[in-house]
């Protein structure tokens, strides 16, 4: 005979889990919702009152010599450099993987296979919605505003200098920092704030708008997310 007590208990801890997990996905959905309103509503503040106003402070203020210094600095930002990298390491694991060595430097190498191919996917990604956008916004470099006092958008398809929106240079270092926090999460912080400064970099050498770098910044969390979300990328985490 079976017990009543029994089988509403065990209803319930099998119910259980699937309320928790429709409330915590409820709750991302929830802060992911309220971060897309605060990003759009920052971009727009700075596309219409900010962007080319703190250019011409840039402008008036900074020295030749540190315009030049913030542009070796943001260069470090390079995504053929990352690319590369993340290439030759998802290569030689690869190799690895087939070699006769313990279960745990087996492990390593598919660890390492996995997060390099993360990070070419998110690369690559981004890198042709971010080249797609600069044609078809070709919204004119803080160049044209501070020569011909032209700020907005040109006939798609100019290239330089109307390729401003947004920056590849702050994509590629979100995208990095963004990747290399989803493998390392206890380096997060200091991941993102690496990547935030270069990306101001890129502001300081009057080659982008502030706009164009959070655009950026936003393009590198979603494809980031996007991956690691599928299988490619939800199975590696914590590598250190």
């Amino acid at each position: 005979m079976i017990n009543k007590n029994s089988l509403s208990q065990c209803v319930g801890s099998v119910a259980q889990p699937k309320t928790l997990n429709r409330i915590t996905s409820g709750l991302r959905n929830r802060a992911a919702l309220i971060n897309l309103i605060a990003a759009s509503t920052t971009f727009a503040v700075l596309v219409m009152w900010l962007d080319a106003p703190i250019i011409k402070i840039i402008h008036a203020q900074l020295k030749p010599t540190l315009i030049a210094f913030f542009g070796d600095v943001s260069g470090i930002a390079n995504a053929n450099f990352f690319a590369i990298s993340a290439l030759s390491v998802y290569a030689a694991s690869r190799v690895a993987s087939v070699l006769p060595v313990p279960p745990r430097w087996r492990h390593l190498f598919k660890q390492a296979k996995d997060g390099s191919l993360l990070m070419l996917l998110t690369l690559l990604t981004g890198g042709l919605i971010t080249l797609i956008l600069k044609q078809v916004v070709a919204r004119a470099r803080p160049s044209m505003l501070l020569e011909f006092d032209q700020y907005g958008l040109a006939t798609p398809f100019l290239g330089f200098p109307f390729n401003s929106f947004p920056s590849s240079h702050a994509f590629t270092a979100f995208a990095v920092a963004c990747v290399l926090a989803h493998l390392i999460p206890r380096w997060r912080s200091t991941l993102l704030l690496l990547a935030a400064l270069t990306s101001l970099c890129r502001v300081l050498t009057l080659e982008h708008f502030p706009s164009d770098v959070l655009a950026s910044a936003f393009i590198a969390a979603w494809c980031t997310r996007f991956w690691t979300s599928r299988p490619v990328g939800c199975g590696v985490r914590n590598l250190l």
